[in-house]
């Protein structure tokens, strides 16, 4: 009896959140997703996502689902068709890398173009802080040129996700667009 009880507690006072993740190829979008699911793993490799992968998960009182996109190329245009219908989008940026930043800023600002998008919120995980502590926020909001963001609202946090830097507070920014 208590199983049943326990199920619809659960339903009626779990919120959810679809969380669409994309970014560039090799920039931690599925080891972010594996954080938050798992906890970090310092030794896993993954191997690049092929199209999308879909992760559902309980944190707390929200179920999240998780959009993980991939970033290659052929698949970035496929972008618009599953952020369209997300509570919020992480895009991840692979801040140990400068030299994609231009064309981390290009896909970002593609994809914003779509008018459906107008209003969602944007949560920029500044990815690889192990690799780049020194990255300043005003850098990477230059580097992405956010300060033209003007229809979404956005924040940066920056993480790692192979060794769990800040994923507690990705998770909790990610909570507060629960619905």
């Amino acid at each position: 009896m208590g199983g049943f009880f326990s199920s619809l507690f659960k339903k009626f006072f779990t919120k959810n959140l679809d969380v669409c993740l994309v970014g560039l190829e090799n920039s931690g979008k599925t080891t972010f997703c594996n954080a938050i699911h798992l906890g970090p793993d310092t030794k896993a490799q993954h191997p690049p996502t092929i199209g999308l992968n879909i992760t559902t998960m309980q944190k707390g009182g929200v179920q999240f689902k998780m959009w993980d996109m991939g970033g290659q190329k052929e698949f970035r245009k496929e972008w618009p068709r599953y952020t369209k219908d997300a509570d919020i989008i992480a895009f991840v940026v692979d801040i140990a890398d400068p030299f994609r930043m231009p064309i981390a800023r290009k896909e970002l600002h593609c994809l914003l173009e779509d008018k459906q998008l107008k209003g969602t919120p944007i949560l920029i995980l500044a990815n690889k802080i192990d690799l780049n502590p020194d990255i300043r926020e005003a850098d990477l909001v230059k580097d992405l040129n956010l300060d033209y963001v003007t229809d979404n609202s956005w924040i940066v946090l920056p993480i790692s996700s192979k060794y769990g830097n800040n994923v507690d507070q990705a998770i909790e920014v990610l909570s507060k667009y629960a619905h």
